[in-house]
């Protein structure tokens, strides 16, 4: 059980609707989080606790060749009519998607199955109407608020100038989004949470991929192999809600590059949340042909190892891939035991857009085990940090709490900040660090980059190492 979502219930219904489900948020938030439903003006029109009615006009982007609607439509309009009737039952719990949210407190809804009977075409606007039986709503509370997944499967009746036009059948998943995550005792991540890992990396793929005006470019041809059309579509997307990331994240890459080629005799690259990185392809050769090791969730490597699959001029790289959670495994180990890794030679280890989704604690634990890597000399780590007030929102700028703001929309929300990453950084082994923001890197005004921090770290080695 979850504390937060017990609290959900003590929200009253009147502050529910207002802050959280009534017709005009939930059809904006639905609008932008799903452009098709804007682009055919569908909309909400009535909420109550168990209720949702719909309305889906009569119009030219909604019809097909007949003048009638299209039956995908009035599908569309039936998965959204009654996810959102399911919706108003788990009161003071935001969406997952939808509504800006922690994982701690949302809600993950899903449509499982449908079976929908089209009686007659739709000659006028279509009203979608879905009520959710009392005893059935009773079960989907307790179920929920006990901590469990729900199954549901609702009814959305859809009339047309006084006459059915259809009826549908929609089963539901709904699950505290908490309960996505991997835990020790259960390791294996959900469907659902590996899809928006897989998102979240084909989005930066997308971002390096692209053009900016300041002319900051990576190797196009494999980041964009690697964005494919759903990292492009996000990226595009993205660049609309936050103008700013993409030139954090092509800073970012710049940084990291100019910091890999920076290190003499380079042998060894550690890349700690691989994702999509295609920098092994990209610096192979520019960096003296060293081995990367790259470190990623197991099924984020089987994507990656898809992706690379499908690449036809990829270049011989030595790599390795290492199977690892962050917060459960001990990476400093699966390294010093791997018989391709020696700590001892000149190694690089980038711990890239990783920092601000872990705990303080989490982050002094994975970079102090990363420090233990790093026993030689020329070594250095590579990290980038946001600061304080990205995370606890007492920034004064209004560009920065739009940033967090779209951040906290797209599932990305921070939880650690730190001001200072030199100190920082020697609580987790390091001698020193040299640190800029990603303004100075850039030299832009934009307080917004003020506020994110690229750190390089130097070990503290003994003579013998060196």
């Amino acid at each position: 059980m979850v504390a937060s979502q017990f609290e959900g219930q003590l929200v009253s219904w009147e502050e529910d609707y207002c802050n959280r489900v009534n017709p005009e948020l939930m059809t904006r938030l639905l609008h932008d989080a799903i452009p098709v439903l804007k682009s055919v003006d569908w909309r909400v029109t009535e909420v109550e606790e168990g209720i949702c009615v719909s309305e889906l006009p009569l119009c030219f982007a909604s019809t097909n060749q007949h003048g009638t609607h299209q039956a995908a439509l009035i599908s569309l309009s039936a998965d959204y009519t009654g996810g959102l009737a399911l919706a108003t039952l788990l009161r003071g719990i935001p969406l997952a998607g939808v509504h800006r949210c922690k994982e701690e407190n949302s809600a993950s809804l899903w449509l499982a199955a449908m079976d929908v009977k089209y009686r007659s075409p739709s000659t006028g606007h279509l009203k979608a109407t879905c009520v959710v039986p009392d005893d059935l709503a009773q079960t989907v509370r307790q179920r929920y608020f006990a901590g469990k997944r729900v199954l549901v499967t609702l009814t959305v009746k859809f009339t047309s100038n006084d006459e059915v036009v259809a009826e549908a059948e929609m089963k539901y998943f709904a699950q505290p989004s908490i309960q996505l995550l991997p835990t020790k005792q259960q390791p294996r991540i959900s469907p659902l949470f590996a899809h928006k890992l897989k998102a979240s990396a084909r989005m930066i793929a997308g971002l390096r991929a692209s053009f900016d005006d300041r002319g900051i470019r990576v190797d196009v041809g494999h980041e964009r192999q690697a964005a494919g059309p759903h990292g492009a579509l996000l990226a595009n997307r993205l660049k609309g809600v936050l103008p700013q990331l993409q030139n954090m994240v092509k800073a970012r890459t710049r940084h990291i590059d100019q910091t890999l080629e920076s290190v003499p005799g380079l042998k060894q690259v550690v890349i700690l949340g691989a994702g999509l990185d295609m920098r092994p392809f990209r610096l192979f050769d520019t960096l003296g042909q060293p081995t990367f090791f790259e470190l990623d969730l197991p099924e984020m490597l089987e994507e990656r190892t898809r992706v690379i699959s499908q690449m036809t001029d990829r270049p011989m790289v030595s790599r390795r891939m290492i199977a690892a959670d962050f917060k459960t495994d001990d990476i400093s180990r699966l390294l010093l035991e791997h018989p391709d890794f020696d700590p001892t030679v000149p190694t690089a280890v980038v711990y890239e857009g990783c920092s601000m989704y872990f705990t303080e604690e989490e982050n002094r634990e994975i970079l102090t085990m990363a420090a233990s890597l790093c026993q030689h000399a020329d070594s250095r780590l590579w990290c980038d940090i946001v600061t304080r007030s990205v995370v606890d929102g007492t920034s004064e700028h209004a560009e920065i709490l739009k940033f967090v703001e779209g951040m906290d929309e797209l599932g990305e929300q921070f939880i650690f900040g730190c001001d200072s990453p030199t100190e920082f950084m020697k609580t987790c082994g390091f001698a020193d660090s040299d640190s800029l923001t990603a303004g100075e890197h850039l030299d832009v005004s934009d307080r917004a980059f003020s506020t994110y921090q690229f750190a390089v770290s130097r070990p503290r080695v003994s003579a013998s190492h060196c």
